[in-house]
């Protein structure tokens, strides 16, 4: 772990951000590095919903979250304003630990599109039934996938 990250165990990260099965990490700055104490701890199966809204996590940080066992109770999960391109997506799009997530939040990342269409044809995310990825962009799986922009 570098010297540039402020959380020194899971604890420091868990404490008052913790509501029941609700993880709330909104604004926090984490960054992959900080991130792996979470994807470590056992603690992470109590979590059904998952707050990451405007962290620094990148796509080597959603690479590794995709790969943490301990994430397989995830029904939310928010990504928004995490530095996650189309790559990330992709390392989403094939997680074997999130077979139970129905809504995923997108917005403010650099998508092209790529990772949208690794999205839409996962074989993985079978619960995943609506994202978000940008304003006014939801797409919801209703006999195959659709986008509705919201006025």
């Amino acid at each position: 772990m570098s010297e540039n990250c402020r959380f020194k165990s899971v604890e420091e990260i868990f404490e008052g951000r913790l509501r029941g099965n609700q993880l709330m990490l909104s604004g926090k700055g984490l960054s992959f590095e900080e991130a792996r104490l979470l994807w470590q701890a056992p603690k992470m199966m109590e979590i059904s919903w998952l707050d990451l809204d405007d962290n620094n996590l990148g796509d080597l940080g959603v690479q590794e979250l995709v790969e943490c066992a301990f994430l397989e109770n995830i029904q939310y999960l928010n990504l928004n304003q995490n530095h996650v391109s189309d790559e990330g997506l992709k390392f989403l799009a094939k997680a074997k630990h999130l077979d139970k997530l129905k809504r995923l939040h997108l917005k403010g990342n650099p998508i092209q599109g790529e990772g949208v269409t690794a999205l839409f044809n996962s074989q993985t995310l079978e619960s995943l039934s609506t994202f978000q990825i940008n304003d006014g962009w939801t797409c919801k799986k209703r006999e195959g996938w659709r986008y509705k922009p919201q006025t």
